[in-house]
């Protein structure tokens, strides 16, 4: 009897701990890759309810080679982003905090290079950086150091113009792949390439048609072998909702395939972009806008609706994740191999 005693005594001093651990960092304890969340299906799942999908405005969710550190943006006003970073430490992932470099003038559009010690992401900070913020977003980077992140550093033309530069996205290569306002473009806004050669970016091209349109183009995901892109934008033949994912292979010519919408399946009512793919591989990551339903709730009170405004899906825009073999089954079959 007393063993059992002592037993149960140790099982409920082990629950009191976890709870009180949880409560004191106001944070769930949280283990394994990707926070340890279960891997999506072929079908988008909204990732981490409450923790990174919170209610607030989310974009970009962005993991680092390895999966030990994350960097997202969450909107704090008109136009205005912070960059927020989670990390894992000693098995257990830290809650979020403000990025030591996007405190003052904030960021979004963050992009990892593939060896993890740079992170290039937009904002509208000074180029001098004293003064007010500038009235366009620039491309700019930061490097690991000893100690931390190094200062900004504008990567200056031919990326940036005087104009929008938004969603860096590079290959395996080097090469970026940009939204840009420029003049010069088919539309309002249009995905740029810029080839790097012995260190240095060469004039940024135009995508051809049918990647760019008259339209709007946002968004831009290259695949690491540039062999297929992912565009955020709105066509009118086959759109779902708002901005849509589209996706465009590139035949063996180099030249690119029409945009196909992505579906149903990743696609809905409410806007989706800021698309990118795991460093493992294996899945697809994106925000989405999409709304909950409140048609279904009888009766509708007061307490439902405030719920529905400040938990996700309330669409402000939520970090959604998918398998990645759906774009394997979006692929032509000429260019399966």
């Amino acid at each position: 009897m007393m063993k059992k005693i002592t037993c149960i005594s140790l099982i409920l001093l082990a629950i009191l701990c976890f709870i009180n651990c949880t409560q004191q960092s106001g944070f769930p304890v949280l283990s394994g890759e990707y926070l340890g969340q279960k891997p999506p299906g072929l079908e988008g799942e909204l990732f981490a309810p409450g923790i990174m999908s919170t209610g607030m405005r989310e974009l970009n969710a962005v993991f680092f080679p390895g999966g030990k550190e994350v960097v997202y943006s969450v909107n704090v006003g008109p136009m205005k982003w912070a960059l927020i970073m989670i990390r894992e430490e000693n098995g257990r992932w830290t809650r979020p905090e403000v990025a030591p470099f996007s405190g003052e003038h904030g960021g979004v559009d963050p992009f990892i290079s593939f060896d993890g010690q740079t992170i290039y992401f937009c904002s509208d900070r000074p180029r001098s950086g004293q003064g007010e913020p500038e009235d366009d977003y620039d491309i700019w980077y930061v490097t690991r150091t000893d100690t931390g992140w190094s200062e900004p550093v504008n990567m200056g033309p031919p990326i940036n113009t005087d104009t929008q530069e938004f969603y860096p996205s590079l290959t395996r290569e080097g090469t970026m792949y940009f939204q840009s306002q420029r003049e010069g473009g088919f539309g309002y806004s249009d995905i740029y390439r810029a080839k790097l050669v012995d260190g240095k970016y060469e004039e940024a091209e135009l995508l051809p048609m049918p990647v760019n349109s008259p339209d709007f183009e946002g968004d831009a995901f290259i695949a690491p072998d540039e062999s297929y892109i992912i565009v955020s934008t709105f066509r009118k033949e086959d759109n779902i909702g708002q901005s849509d994912l589209y996706i465009s292979f590139r035949s063996e010519d180099g030249s690119w395939l029409p945009l196909k919408n992505m579906g149903e399946r990743i696609n809905s009512e409410g806007g989706e972009n800021c698309q990118i793919l795991s460093p493992c591989g294996k899945y697809l990551f994106y925000t989405s806008r999409r709304y909950g339903n409140l048609s279904g709730v009888s009766p509708l009170t007061y307490e439902a609706i405030k719920k529905a405004w400040t938990e996700p899906l309330n669409g402000y825009g939520d970090i959604y994740w998918v398998d990645v073999r759906i774009i394997d089954e979006l692929r032509p079959e000429e260019l399966k191999k």
